[in-house]
């Protein structure tokens, strides 16, 4: 039998070299775990008896034992399943230098041997499963020694001090002593624990001390803004502290070492994936971003006829400023042939004009769906408040603010081009540029729905950006920090100092993710027509704006088909839907994922939505009737 083979070759290892020791001992671990789950229980079992009942039993045992025994098993205990690094990004990097780099499986170093094996997560639920009359006669085999487990708690202790005392988690501290962290004397206090069992009781106080700062430090960033290292460092140390708890665990007679055998199993599976440490860090973020997101939104949308005028007011001026963004745009491809020129040259003609709706006040529909959907994720989660009564307030601000875009951009675009014409005596637009201004809005000639389903995830990403900006502000204090800044107060003077303030309090994100929206949208295209990849921006007011300065040139050089002007305002509306539904999708599905609302209530309210609209479709459209929800 293959196992007998492998259980002979364990005898009169005493006289091997240490090489040779590893070697068939990783044989016979991989003899093992090459066996179907359903069928390693019964291999183990023919294992014990064998060498039970094996002439060289006593020395197997010994050689086995005096092998785990090795000084390296300190680290399988202190490290397997744990971060090596403190830092997310040099994590993922080793992480992935060890999916390349060659290891030398049996240099004696037991963490190497073991993490050679490849273990997977139905080998740690295997250990679990194993009964406990198989797991008792490789107790004493597995167990680790009083200086193992000496040595790997002071190991995970020293880290934990050093990770928790570093200086950006201390300044999460009401009082930045650092002596006063629960974390400071935990090396020393571990020792005693270990040195002393009947003191265990205070090691639970430490750790509940220690957990209670974590807790603090948490619900200030969940208050003050996220950063993926920081949540990276909290869970590292909720780790640290569990690994501790467990080894230190051992020298307790209720102990059960099968958990940390389990632990360790379960660790070296899932230490070298890349997404399960990267997941677990950006939840966090991603909550974070989607909630500074969410209270961005709540000034997107209107509960009055006051504030809807208010807002269509500020639409329009929204749609005439872009009405010029167009002629610019008109402009720059005509004058700039160099591809990188003109791309930045777009790029800086979206930004200026973005920026100038920032400064003013201004709304464009586009950028409206992305914080709402965060607004009305946020809504979900109180039961408090009417979900259905948010998404129909949402839906009636984005239509009424469409459509003043709409109203602003083309009579603008067109009183432009008359203006023009008069000074000029010709439309802005030669015949074959208004032509094409006509049909590439065509749904049925045109790539009018894919380019406006790609521009509405550059829409969402530049919501991401927003809502970035926000959180890094708000995590490091920004605004205060500049009105309070000696330096900047002794430049600027107090009063200059605390207006710069506001603005990186009110306005900075929004700025932020409007120069990341005219960058996608200015050289994006350009940078994919260079690789041959065909790629336009459909953008709902820019597009119409455009469309303006093509039928007014159309209608004066007597060219305007009535055909083709009527697939370009459906070509609009399909634009303005896809831009609209692609942000607002992406948005909701990022939001529900990072706050964890279940897949189930996310359905449930879908479906409401659903029967909601066909019940009562005016209830989202202004003035509308009050929608239901029963």
């Amino acid at each position: 039998m293959r196992i007998q083979f492998a259980i002979d070759d364990l005898c009169n290892l005493e006289s091997l070299s240490t090489r040779e020791r590893a070697t068939r001992v990783y044989g016979l671990l991989r003899t093992i775990l090459n066996l179907p789950v359903e069928f390693r229980t019964e291999a183990l079992s023919e294992v014990t008896l064998a060498i039970e009942h094996h002439p060289c039993r006593d020395s197997i045992r010994s050689t086995l034992r005096d092998f785990w025994s090795h000084h390296s098993y300190v680290r399988v205990i202190s490290e397997a399943g744990l971060p090596d690094e403190a830092f997310l990004v040099r994590e993922l990097f080793a992480r992935a230098v060890r999916h390349l780099l060659p290891v030398d499986e049996v240099e004696g170093d037991l963490y190497v041997l073991m993490d050679s094996l490849n273990l997977k997560e139905s080998d740690a639920r295997w250990v679990a499963s194993l009964p406990e009359s198989l797991v008792a006669p490789w107790a004493d085999t597995f167990r680790p020694s009083t200086f193992s487990i000496l040595a790997s708690c002071k190991i995970l202790a020293l880290r934990a001090t050093n990770v928790a005392l570093s200086r950006d988690l201390i300044v999460f501290a009401d009082d930045e002593d650092i002596t006063k962290s629960s974390f400071f004397h935990l090396p020393s206090l571990v020792e005693h624990v270990i040195r002393h069992p009947e003191d265990f009781h205070l090691w639970e106080e430490q750790k509940a001390a220690c957990e209670a700062q974590l807790q603090t430090v948490n619900q200030l960033l969940a208050d003050r803004g996220s950063s993926v290292n920081l949540i990276f460092r909290v869970r590292l140390l909720r780790s640290l502290l569990g690994r501790i708890q467990q080894v230190i665990s051992l020298e307790r007679q209720d102990s059960d070492a099968r958990k940390l055998a389990v632990t360790v199993v379960h660790g070296f599976a899932s230490q070298r994936r890349i997404g399960t440490v990267l997941s677990a860090s950006s939840r966090r973020l991603a909550r974070s971003v989607v909630e500074r997101t969410g209270r961005a939104g709540k000034h997107y949308i209107a509960q009055n006829t006051v504030q809807w005028r208010v807002m269509g007011f500020g639409a329009v001026l929204a749609g005439i400023i872009t009405s010029f963004t167009a002629l610019f745009k008109y402009s720059l491809a005509a004058t700039i042939h160099a591809p990188l020129l003109l791309a930045i040259a777009h790029s800086l003609n979206y930004v200026f004009s973005f920026l100038l709706m920032q400064a003013g006040g201004f709304l464009l529909a586009s950028k409206m769906p992305a914080v709402t959907a965060a607004t009305l994720v946020d809504a979900m989660e109180d039961p408090a408040k009417d979900h259905m009564a948010s998404l129909q307030a949402i839906s009636k601000t984005q239509f009424i603010v469409t459509i003043s875009n709409l109203i602003g951009a083309v009579p603008a675009s067109i009183l432009i081009d008359r203006i023009f014409s008069a000074v000029r005596g010709h439309p802005f637009l030669p015949p074959p540029a208004a032509e094409h201004g006509i049909r590439m809005l065509s749904p049925l000639t045109s790539m009018t729905i894919p380019f406006a389903i790609i521009t509405g995830v550059f829409l969402w990403l530049s919501s991401l950006a927003t809502g970035w900006t926000a959180n890094y502000l708000a995590l490091h204090r920004m605004g205060t920090a500049i009105s309070n800044s000696l330096r900047i107060r002794a430049r600027l003077g107090p009063k200059r100092a605390e207006t710069l303030a506001d603005w990186v309090r009110h306005h900075a994100p929004g700025s932020v993710g409007y120069i990341v929206l005219g960058f996608l949208l200015g050289s994006v295209p350009i940078i994919f027509e260079l690789f041959g990849i065909p790629l336009e921006v459909r953008h709902v007011t820019l597009a119409a704006a455009s469309l303006g300065y093509a039928l007014d040139a159309s209608r004066i050089y007597g060219q305007l088909h009535w055909q083709e002007a009527s697939l370009a305002f459906a070509g609009i509306a399909l634009v303005g839907i896809l831009n609209i539904v692609t942000s607002f999708v992406l948005s909701f599905l990022l939001a529900v994922r990072a706050r964890n609302i279940g897949e189930a209530e996310s359905r449930r309210f879908l479906r409401q939505v659903g029967r909601e609209f066909l019940a009562h479709p005016f209830a989202f459209l202004p003035p509308g009737e009050a929608g239901r929800t029963d």
